[in-house]
């Protein structure tokens, strides 16, 4: 029988993909978000739009802003070190309450 939840190692690497599609340097709280939205079927990458091609410089190092970090760091602490822990629906939508007051107004 497989597991098909959503695991905290998903919703960090799909932010990342969707912070590359853009064009983005850091990954951000919207871009956490977005991953949910996409991991949950709710969106897809295409809705996106056209994606940013890599070989269009990109200033800086690749990081996340600090919310989007502080974010990962709390949810790491809470499925208590495995990245690779399935979370329940409740923890999706705790995940998704958590994210959507930081957005930028």
């Amino acid at each position: 029988m497989s597991d098909d939840r959503i695991r905290l190692v998903e919703v960090l690497t799909t932010a990342s993909a969707v912070a590359n599609f853009l064009g983005e340097t850091n990954v951000s709280v919207a871009h956490l978000l977005t991953s949910l939205q996409i991991l949950k079927g709710e969106a897809s990458m295409e809705d996106l739009g056209r994606p940013v091609s890599p070989l269009v410089p990109r200033t800086g190092s690749p990081g996340s802003t600090p919310e989007a970090r502080a974010f990962a760091q709390r949810w790491y602490q809470s499925v208590g070190g495995d990245p690779h822990a399935a979370l329940t629906p409740a923890q999706v939508e705790q995940m998704e309450r958590e994210l959507q007051p930081s957005l930028p107004n």
